[in-house]
């Protein structure tokens, strides 16, 4: 072998090192090669040292080549698309394409597959592009590969060209804009008829070496059967991504017929060679064997669902249902011999769940029609064969239950019915009784009447198949019996047995009527129905865990629109008792997390009734999330505890010492689980701030969290606003007092160029704190902290949107009314501040509200303003008083929109403000819900008559302006007399409306 260049002896170094077992090494190699990865000629570098199998890379050579392939792959990912920064260079490109598709005779098949993902990804950006040569090049290769005088290093060069065809036409199928499929429809008329040809070859060469050999014969580095899989691959993407109408393609439609007579060979050959050679060892050749014999199925399910029009045009459906029909019958023989997740069972378990679902999509399901015409009887046999054969435990299944029950029963908890047996044998039948229910149901009634009294475990176990079976579709087997019946006569006798062998029927029966729990009902079935599961749910000598955890399961499933608290309430300490019992047993965290949404559903369902276990069940669910190892259960703890807060009402003050060292864990943004915690977190906080009657020491020790959320002004700004709503509400000056300075901070901080919506969530709360609290708690800090001079910015940008606007000027009309004096005093401040001065910022302020009061929907608003002008008018301030006309107009406008109370409240004030949030929207009657209802009893815009106190201001500024005649010369006298009369002959109750 000749030395590597002298040129690639850094990259050689630093490849080296990074499979060294020093971390600091690797570590310090892996950031060489990452900083090389926009150096010129870095790339085709790594293509020359994985490319070329004579460079002498020493003892870990082959390693080296994985290496600088991998680094190879992560720089196509990252550079190779034109637009990318740091991209590599065009003529860099050029030279490393055909370096790649040269590389056809690789013997690692590790690096070769690296080099298909390659050449993959970069056909998916150049070919149509840049690399028009890649199809004909590779074909070339396949002619190569077939007239090689070696056959090993002939089946190497087939096997790669074919690997780098396939790993290609995958990725450019996957484009599926108009330029990407009419390249596909390029790349397919190509390479369709070669792929074709050699597919045959070798699958007719692979089938001849199997019945020569058998399964023990030669083994060879790249098998016949491989080939014939690989080129079977790439045809089965051109035929259903390379043609619009395939069926319309004579080429194309002889090889889709072809394929069924090569499946149902190749079926009954592998079952020849398994049979003919007992206890056969999985080996490869069995396993590719396998593989294109559940490939056909896997054409077949993708061009039904990718085009199933031209699935139907190809004539086939009925042989094709026939063909995986004999397969299901043959396997049904005998399930427990016959099917196994394993490569050398008979029929592999892969193998008939894909028949499975094959006959169910051409069968129709819950939302088609079924595209071929099948007879009735003909889906009779194949219902009663899934529930005879296929859905009854198997001994496998036995003895999983028996070992360890709660594995069990989360295993059958998972929706695996694209992977196993029994859970697709369910799906299945669920989707034929939906569609054929008319003609199935008297079917399964007969199965029912026919499984009623097993006289062995066989019997036992379809009876539990039967059962399964109207389990699974109660609304479309309604019609076929008589449930109540059903039940008082055969089920809950049932569950009330002790015979041992009838726990596979009791668990049965506790999952079945959770299912026929939410079908229409007479109230006394359903109570019978709460009574059984209760019943299940409890120990005793012939019951286990998997039957509780199953009747707890059920019992979740009695959260129905008509659940029967009444009725459910006597069962309640029972259920609890068993539902705890049953958490402080179970060890994992699938069935703690199950349990604890029953949990949840029963205090949802029972309310206030929850009341004299709520203590011991806060504790618990402490403990739970103490233990917890996933933020999914922490997420179903905190969804509980709020569950439970709901419950207990104005009594959940009493969680708040197990709850809020639960609310700070979960939603500190400190901690990384906060991503997943911190929606539920600040939920269970809001929850119990509304149901609280004063502020609890664990609550106050919030507050600083709060304000922290508050400033870092995230995309959970509005529930935190709720939540300081709520603090404001029980207890505004005690939050203030410990942390006024730092709210009002926050408040600066986040003012500013905002959207509407962002100003609506931050002005709501900023009002919530004025109305809530004297003007002398904030004032200072109002200030001090310059948020106050961020509520006039806005006032002077003439690009600010006018609905911004007006909600900065309704805040400000706020601090108006809650202290005209001290409101002046925070002018002046800003005036120095900001080095303007006190008239001209009162001057803006005038003309603003002025000149928006016709953009202020609600008329709240517009009687805010006009109470507030009221208030300055009585200041006295010349700048105000110069603008007495506009101030007349505004009041009128103001007085004329409604008629008010003697109290001066009006419907038009009850309007809900714009403020989109849930803030002010409580449907349950919490404390805070009366906080709110009392807060408003106090708002100025509803307990002060707008035309009382414009008089009674208008008489303060008169009698602080040498009286009625003075102020009628100087400022009066400025105003139009109709104007003035109007607005006299409002405030005399003269004219209204």
């Amino acid at each position: 072998m000749s030395p590597a260049p002298e040129t690639l002896l850094p990259i050689l170094t630093a490849l080296s090192s990074a499979l060294s077992p020093s971390q600091a090494e690797r570590e310090a190699s892996l950031a060489q090669l990452q900083a090389w990865a926009t150096v010129p000629n870095y790339y085709p570098s790594l293509v020359e040292i994985f490319a070329n199998k004579e460079h002498d890379l020493g003892a870990g050579h082959r390693e080296i080549r994985l290496q600088a392939a991998v680094q190879f792959k992560n720089g196509v990912d990252k550079y190779w698309r034109r637009a990318a920064v740091n991209a590599i260079a065009p003529e860099e490109k050029r030279s490393i394409r055909p370096r790649l598709l040269a590389m056809v005779d690789e013997p690692d098949r590790v690096l070769a597959k690296n080099v298909a993902l390659c050449i993959a990804k970069i056909a998916r950006l150049d070919y149509g592009v840049d690399w028009d040569e890649l199809p004909t090049s590779l074909l070339s290769s396949l002619q190569v590969g077939l007239s090689h005088p070696t056959p090993s290093t002939a089946r190497i060069i087939l096997h790669r060209t074919l690997l780098y065809l396939h790993e290609s036409i995958k990725s450019l199928s996957s484009n599926r804009m108009p330029k990407g499929r009419a390249l596909m429809a390029q790349v397919a008329q190509m390479t369709f008829p070669t792929l074709r040809q050699l597919h045959e070859q070798t699958l007719a060469a692979a089938v001849d070496k199997f019945q020569k050999q058998g399964l023990g014969g030669e083994k060879e580095e790249v098998e016949e059967i491989e080939l014939a899989l690989l080129g079977f691959k790439a045809l089965s993407k051109l035929l259903v991504y390379g043609f619009k109408n395939p069926s319309q393609d004579e080429m194309v439609k002889s090889f889709f017929t072809a394929t069924l007579p090569a499946l149902s060979s190749l079926i009954s050959l592998r079952i020849t060679l398994l049979t003919s050679t007992p206890n056969a060892p999985p080996s490869q050749p069995l396993t590719l064997l396998t593989k294109q014999v559940i490939s056909y199925g896997k054409l077949y399910r993708l061009l039904f669902n990718h085009n199933g029009a031209a699935f139907l045009a190809m004539n086939l459906s009925s042989q094709i249902i026939e063909t995986y029909w004999h397969a299901i019958q043959g396997s049904a023989a005998d399930v427990s011999s016959s099917i196994a997740d394993e490569v050398n069972a008979l029929y592999p378990e892969r193998f008939v769940v894909q028949a499975l679902l094959l006959l169910q999509s051409t069968l129709g399901n819950w939302a088609s029609a079924s595209p071929v015409d099948v007879s009735p009887e003909f889906v009779k046999q194949f219902a009663e064969l899934l529930v005879t054969r296929l859905l009854p435990l198997r001994q496998v299944d036995l003895e999983k239950w028996a070992d360890d029950p709660e594995e069990y029963m989360n295993e059958e908890e998972a929706d695996r019915w694209e992977y196993e047996l029994r859970p697709c044998a369910e799906h299945v039948l669920q989707s034929l009784l939906s569609h054929y229910k008319d003609d199935l149901g008297p079917s399964m009634a007969g199965l029912l009447q026919q499984a009623s009294a097993p006289q062995s475990m066989e019997g036992l176990l379809l009876k539990e198949g039967v059962y399964c079976a109207f389990g699974r579709s109660p609304s479309d087997l309604e019609a076929a019996i008589n449930f109540d019946n059903w039940l008082d006569n055969t089920l809950i006798p049932e569950a009330a047995g002790t015979d041992s062998n009838y726990r596979i029927i009791r668990r049965r029966i506790a999952w079945l009527v959770g299912n026929w729990v939410g079908e229409d009902l007479q109230e006394t079935t359903r109570t019978k129905i709460y009574s059984l599961l209760v019943h299940l749910l409890g120990r005793n000598p012939s019951t286990d865990t998997a039957i509780r955890l199953t009747a707890a399961r059920s019992l979740a499933k009695c959260d129905t629109w008509d659940f029967d608290r009444d009725s459910f309430v006597s069962f309640l300490p029972a259920a609890i008792e068993e539902i705890v019992s049953l958490l402080g047993e179970v060890t994992l965290a699938d069935s703690q997390m199950r349990l604890n949404q029953t949990l949840g559903v029963v205090i949802d369902r029972v309310g206030s009734h929850i009341t004299p276990y709520a203590a011991r069940l806060a504790e618990i669910l402490v403990t739970l999330w103490s233990a917890a190892q996933e933020n999914h259960f922490q997420t179903s703890v905190l969804v509980t505890f709020i569950k439970l807060s709901e419950a207990l009402g104005d009594q959940s003050q009493g969680l708040q010492p197990q709850a809020c060292p639960i609310i700070q864990l979960s939603v500190d943004p400190s901690r990384p689980s906060h991503i997943y915690l911190q929606e539920d977190g600040l939920e269970l906080w809001s929850v119990l701030l509304k149901r609280s009657s004063s502020l609890s020491p664990e609550m106050l020790a919030l507050l600083p969290l709060l304000v922290s959320l508050l400033a870092a002004g995230t995309d959970v700004l509005p529930v935190c606003f709720r939540i300081l709503e709520s603090y404001m509400l029980l207890d505004a000056t005690t939050v203030l007092q410990l942390c006024g300075a730092d709210l009002f901070a926050a408040f600066e901080d986040l003012l500013g160029e905002l959207k509407l919506e962002a100003v609506k969530v931050i002005l709501h709360g900023l009002n919530t704190v004025v109305k809530t609290s004297p003007i002398d708690n904030w004032a200072g800090t109002l200030d001090s902290s310059a948020a106050f001079i961020k509520l006039l910015t806005p006032l002077s940008h003439s690009e600010t949107p006018v609905l911004i606007v007006t909600k900065y000027l309704c805040s400000v009309a706020r601090i108006v009314l809650a202290g005209p004096e001290t409101f002046l005093q925070l002018v002046e401040a800003a005036a120095v501040r900001t080095g303007s001065s006190s008239d001209n910022i009162l001057a803006l302020l005038l003309s603003s509200w002025i000149d928006r009061l016709d953009n202020m929907s609600q008329g709240g608003q517009r009687k805010l303003v006009a109470l507030a002008l009221a208030h300055l008018i009585a200041t006295t301030r010349s700048v105000v008083l110069e603008r007495l006309p506009d101030l007349v107009s505004t009041w009128s406008s103001a007085l004329a929109q409604t008629e008010e109370t003697e109290s001066g409240d009006a419907e038009l004030y009850n309007i809900p403000d714009d403020y989109q949030s849930d803030v002010e929207v409580d449907y349950t009657e919490t404390l805070e819900a009366k906080r709110r209802q009392a807060l408003t009893a106090r708002d100025p815009v509803h307990t002060m008559k707008l035309q009382t106190l414009i008089g009674q201001k208008l008489a303060e500024a008169q009698a602080l302006n040498g009286g009625v005649e003075a102020f009628q010369a100087t400022w009066l006298a400025r105003v139009d007399p109709l104007v003035l009369e109007e607005l006299v002959q409002r405030l005399d109750g003269r004219l209204a409306g």
